[in-house]
């Protein structure tokens, strides 16, 4: 049991410096309720133009 909990907390650990790694590479996202309306906005345009293309793929096959 003891082993298995050090395991997960190593695992949390290596996270997190992979996460503050990229945080200093400039990867990371400032996170603020503007930041997080601006992505949802993304990902809902995304997830429409993503829509349209397969509606448009489906239209154009033809049906057996």
């Amino acid at each position: 049991m003891w082993e298995e909990r050090e395991r997960g907390r190593a695992e949390i650990l290596a996270a997190v410096d992979e996460a503050e790694a990229s945080l200093a590479r400039g990867e990371g996202r400032a996170i603020t309720q503007e930041s997080m309306r601006e992505l949802a906005q993304q990902v809902t345009q995304r997830g429409r133009a993503r829509l349209a293309t397969e509606q448009q793929t489906r239209q154009q096959t033809p049906r057996r």
